[in-house]
């Protein structure tokens, strides 16, 4: 039954990530944590998440936007990672579950209702840094690095293709130096073998 609920809920995040563009991994968090420890489950999603971001960077159109705009939330977000990764390890599994249940009752409604606050439309780059550094944190932690920068790049109201090409890079960015983290520290172990 397990594997049934993992691979259903992996084929629905996929069908989402297709869709959308992103949102994998909090979807397949969403099922896989009831079912599996966060321990595991986090690697599991990277790793997945990972080779969706792989697919759709191969598939998508080119666009240019300025390289600083992006560089700035894959630096702090980079610095995050450690210790999302470090939070990882002592993580309680009912604690996990709560604080990912609190953060998608505020994230979904934001999303879906995308409110239109211009105070946010020019935030200096510190405050980009700061929401690529959670970012990372989260990447570490879940591998959902890109739920608090989805909602932040639709608050500033940026143009559509430089929110894609913002996510994008920095998704692949960060889950790639977690799964790097995860393969350094053996957090990604035998356990995960049967589900990779």
């Amino acid at each position: 039954m397990t594997l049934c609920i993992f691979i259903l809920s992996a084929i629905f995040a996929g069908f989402i990530q297709g869709l959308t563009g992103f949102a994998f991994a909090l979807i397949a968090m969403s099922f896989w944590v009831w079912i599996l420890p966060p321990q595991i489950t986090a690697p599991l999603v990277v790793c997945a998440s990972l080779w969706c971001h792989i697919i759709s960077m191969y598939k998508e159109p080119r666009t240019f936007i300025k390289p600083s705009i992006v560089w700035v939330y894959i630096i702090a977000g980079l610095i995050g990672v450690p210790l999302g990764t470090f939070l990882l390890h002592y993580i309680n599994a009912d604690t996990f579950k709560f604080l990912l249940g609190i953060f998608l009752l505020i994230w979904c409604p934001l999303m879906f209702f995308s409110p239109q606050l211009h105070c946010l439309k020019d935030t200096e780059l510190r405050m980009d840094g700061l929401i690529g550094f959670f970012g990372g944190i989260l990447g570490g932690l879940g591998g959902f690095c890109g739920a608090i920068p989805s909602a932040w790049v639709m608050l500033k109201q940026l143009p559509k293709h430089e929110q894609r090409n913002i996510l994008r890079h920095f998704n692949f960015a960060i889950q790639l130096f977690t799964l790097l983290i995860y393969l350094f520290n053996q957090t990604i172990n035998v356990n995960h073998l049967s589900y990779l």
